[in-house]
């Protein structure tokens, strides 16, 4: 049985979506006959390797390994210089646990990452590494410039624009892959439809994105708007709990209540649900981040695509490099007439049929990333 070792910063359990991802491509792979072991940072003080804890809060049955490693540098506890030492922590982290890895033992396993220290330290003992990017910074694109280079490294890019403004030499090509995200197929079931004249809105999610409100306040306040059409209600499934009662006090303060409701977060079979009784998924995010603006690639919206929704976004980028982005009607940031409009324009268009979206399977994106990541 071929082996992976998931290295990563991350740590479990944890809300955001980048750690579902990671346990939901770990567990199509092991499905495929791998065996997968995801070694993490125990960095906060939820952090834990216990795997009865982690199958409850992620919902997983598969036989996946996780090793916890302590880490008690100060991330998180300093707030002064935090971003720096965060960055010093990643460092050091990495260069101890890639440490222990030596070619002529694990020449056979294949090692996969999130983490960009990890894909440097690693690279340098040539070993089978894979770097899969969800964003850059100057600083990233010197490592990964530097480590596609080294033997046996590969890179996986979630969208074109990243590989192109990574900068990397054409020459090291074939050591590249373009992949989206996916969807977990099997979480979507035939759900009986709630009928009513209303048309049902949905956002899913952190209702902030590195501690920046990402809009949610300004689709609330559109609801304001006189032009803003009555049939037309909101169903928002987020965290964290203080963004959730501190937006649910707003709403009932501007007497919305009846047109907007705010849900703490659920599990995901229970989300599914809401989505597919749903008409409209919205992306939203902030022009301040510009990882959001360029890079992203939501898994909300491939539920969303999924659950046989008409889509709405902020006119990004990113939102546009999506597959079957001309399915999505758009509007410009702040721009309450432009968002109504784009709301009118999805309900003339309609919804992909989810037999004909296999390619966006995690099904699909797995069998893709094995066939590139194999020695």
């Amino acid at each position: 049985m071929h082996k992976i070792i998931y290295l990563t910063y991350q740590t479990f359990p944890s809300d955001t979506a980048n750690t579902l991802q990671t346990i939901d491509n770990a567990k199509h792979i092991r499905r495929k006959g791998y065996e997968v072991e995801i070694i993490f940072p125990l960095r906060s003080k939820n952090s834990t390797d216990d795997i009865n804890i982690l199958k409850t809060h992620y919902g997983f049955n598969e036989d996946l390994k996780f090793k916890g490693i302590d880490h008690n540098l100060p991330f998180g506890k300093i707030k002064i210089f935090e971003k720096y030492l965060y960055l010093f922590s990643h460092i050091i982290w990495s260069r101890k646990i890639t440490k222990e890895y030596k070619k002529t033992e694990y020449e056979k396993t294949i090692f996969f990452t999130r983490s960009d220290w990890i894909f440097y330290f690693l690279s340098n003992k040539e070993l089978n590494v894979t770097f899969e990017c969800h964003q850059l910074t100057r600083l990233r694109k010197w490592i990964i410039n530097y480590a596609i280079k080294k033997d046996n490294s590969k890179i996986i890019f979630l969208n074109d624009k990243l590989k192109l403004d990574s900068g990397i030499d054409s020459k090291n090509s074939k050591k590249i892959l373009v992949l989206q995200n996916g969807v977990d197929s099997e979480l979507f079931h035939r759900v009986e439809q709630i009928h009513n004249d209303k048309v049902n809105i949905i956002f899913t999610g952190n209702m902030k994105r590195f501690n920046e409100d990402r809009g949610v306040k300004f689709i609330i306040d559109s609801f304001l708007n006189p032009k803003f059409p009555n049939y037309l209600k909101l169903k928002i499934i987020g965290w964290p709990f203080n963004e959730v009662e501190k937006f649910k006090n707003y709403v009932k303060k501007i007497k919305l209540n009846n047109r907007i409701e705010i849900m703490n977060k659920l599990d995901r079979k229970s989300t599914i649900e809401h989505i597919q009784n749903s008409n409209i998924g919205l992306l939203i995010n902030s022009s301040r981040d510009l990882h959001s603006v360029n890079y992203t690639s939501p898994l909300k919206y491939f539920e969303y695509l999924y659950g046989e929704l008409n889509i709405v976004a902020i006119d990004f980028p990113s939102h546009r490099s999506l597959p079957y982005s001309k399915n999505i009607s758009f509007f410009e940031e702040n721009d309450q007439e432009g968002l109504i409009d784009a709301l009118s324009e999805s309900l003339n268009k309609k919804a992909i049929p989810k037999e004909q979206l296999s390619d966006i399977t995690l099904k699909n994106r797995v069998d893709k990333l094995l066939g590139f990541i194999e020695i």
